[in-house]
């Protein structure tokens, strides 16, 4: 398991898209974003996407050059469509839009259609409550042969997809509170990280084709499927949960006409799109007197009596910050399947 520098892996991804056809400057996004899902602990999400994205640009499923472009727009509010690039871009075009329009009106909303996998959501959350909003953002699909992910509650086919939700809220200037998740058990690349590793999942994340939970990752990618937040009992409130993620996400992103909207009718019901609400904390107060207030709750939560087993409570974001921080200084361990496979692509592109 060869161990990398954040900068290296950083290179290696932006010149695997640069070889692939992305402009610098989409390269740089998506390879950074990347690096910092790594860094944050967040492996699903990171250098293992690379293999993804460059599968999927020799597919014609990402357009590596293409600019995504406002479609509809008011003083508070815009619809973007992405043209298939990838979603890195897309979405920190849509993150500069909302925040300019919140700093004039105090809040903003700019949904996506047309993009591929944002990779991690809470990143662009995140850059909002370092820049002084409150953040919310939902990925919502619906059908689809390629995103398809998990069953409804109580059923055994796939039918939404991992959909995931973030919010996040200004703490320290580099530590927000930060909350990003999927709205399944598990996020699907978590289950690449573990078949990569050759490794059994810790709980019952899947069920396989027929029903039956397991905690084999190579059960999902045979016909199976990942179970929402709650697991097999309290599954109907991820369930409900990634319903209505779907309606903020996809529905929204699509409610525009022309070539970007409209829900495709072909086998089944289709729909996917990213949207990201702002609020201007500044139009209602004292940014440091909000950042006192919620250091008291934070001191408040933690100071409690721990259960066995624990050995302090985390606000939500801590987690990744001090992984961040810890894996500045250790470096970035890579699985060796993740990095055998890079390594072949960097031949075939003639990447040093």
């Amino acid at each position: 398991m060869p161990t990398v520098t954040p900068d290296r892996l950083t290179q290696i991804s932006h010149d695997l898209f640069a070889a692939a056809g992305a402009p610098d400057e989409h390269a740089t996004i998506v390879a950074e974003h990347l690096t910092t899902a790594n860094l944050s602990g967040h492996d699903s999400h990171g250098f293992i996407r690379v293999i993804q994205y460059m599968r999927e640009i020799d597919q014609g499923v990402i357009n590596p050059k293409a600019e995504p472009r406002v479609l509809k727009e008011t003083s508070t509010m815009a619809q973007m469509d992405g043209d298939e690039t990838f979603g890195q871009v897309a979405v920190t075009r849509a993150l500069d839009i909302g925040i300019a329009k919140a700093r004039e009106h105090g809040m903003s909303l700019v949904a996506l259609t047309r993009l591929q996998h944002t990779g991690r959501i809470g990143a662009y959350t995140e850059a909002a409550a370092l820049a002084g909003m409150a953040a919310f953002a939902c990925s919502g699909y619906v059908g689809g042969p390629t995103m398809r992910a998990v069953a409804p509650f109580g059923g055994i086919t796939r039918k939404l997809s991992t959909n995931p939700i973030s919010m996040a809220f200004p703490y320290k200037d580099d530590m927000p509170v930060l909350m990003d998740f999927a709205t399944t058990i598990s996020a699907e690349g978590k289950l690449r990280v573990a078949r990569a590793k050759g490794a059994e999942l810790p709980d019952y994340w899947v069920i396989d084709a027929e029903g039956t939970p397991t905690k084999n990752p190579n059960a999902y990618y045979e016909g199976g499927s990942l179970v929402p937040v709650g697991g097999l009992i309290g599954g109907h409130k991820g369930y409900a949960l990634s319903f209505m993620v779907t309606l903020f996400g996809g529905m929204i992103a699509g409610m525009v006409d022309g070539e970007a909207g409209g829900i495709e009718t072909t086998d089944e019901i289709q729909r996917a799109g990213t949207s990201l609400m702002l609020i201007d904390l500044e139009k209602l107060g004292s940014m440091d007197l909000l950042r006192d207030q919620v250091d008291d709750m934070v001191r408040y939560v933690k100071d409690t009596p721990l259960r066995e087993g624990f050995t302090e409570i985390l606000f939500p974001g801590e987690f990744e910050a001090r992984n961040r921080k810890q894996r500045m200084i250790d470096g970035l361990y890579i699985e060796d399947a993740t990095w055998d496979e890079i390594s072949d692509l960097m031949t075939k592109h003639g990447v040093k």
